[in-house]
């Protein structure tokens, strides 16, 4: 009788525990869906649509944050991925449009997964400046390239184990090679317009 009532009562728990980690695993794919809509409309200046997809990454948050709170020692981990994606999102939006980026605690995301997710943005940046290029865009690359480095200056400076920070660290290595590369893209089409430009002039001229 009191095995009976022991494995009852366990199973009943492990019932709601897994019917509130379905719950999360399901809003997490929502979140990280409509993330990736929000970034891929930035890249597209489609700036209505990522309001509107953000909103509802907020308000799914707000619930994923909620029932991870009931058993946050269980739960706690997966809240990683879809707050990285999120803290990309509004973190790329802030930089493209000149805004001030936002602090972790504003938005209930962890400090950790916003500095994984800022260490995402490079990449999107990157993209960024090279659809620029591709469109003979040159007037904010620098400011591109500028927003690059001090991401990866406040990364850098994070020097702690990786027990602590995770994968931040891989992640911050990967973002120096990007911000070379781009640097270089960046410096041969600025010479580009460059030698352009004056040859425009010198036809003008004649």
């Amino acid at each position: 009788m009191t095995l009976k009532n022991i494995f009852s009562e366990l199973t009943e728990s492990l019932d709601k525990l897994d019917l509130d980690r379905e719950e999360i695993l399901k809003i997490s794919r929502i979140i990280i869906r409509d993330c990736s809509i929000a970034i891929k409309s930035i890249h597209r200046k489609e700036f209505d649509q990522y309001e509107i997809k953000m909103q509802s990454v907020k308000n799914n948050h707000e619930k994923l944050v909620s029932l991870v709170n009931k058993n946050p020692g269980i739960f706690y981990k997966y809240l990683k991925t879809p707050e990285q994606e999120y803290a990309e999102a509004v973190s790329f939006y802030s930089i493209i449009l000149k805004k001030n980026l936002p602090i972790p605690h504003e938005m209930k995301i962890d400090p950790l997964n916003f500095a994984l997710g800022l260490a995402d943005v490079i990449g999107e940046l990157r993209r960024y400046a090279l659809d620029n290029i591709r469109d003979s865009q040159v007037k904010d690359l620098n400011e591109i390239l500028e927003s690059m480095d001090d991401i990866y200056s406040n990364l850098f400076s994070l020097d702690y184990p990786s027990g602590l920070i995770q994968d931040l660290r891989q992640k911050t290595d990967r973002a120096r090679l990007i911000i070379e590369k781009t640097r270089g893209d960046i410096s041969i089409s600025l010479q580009m317009n460059d030698l352009k430009r004056c040859i425009e002039d010198n036809v003008k001229e004649d």
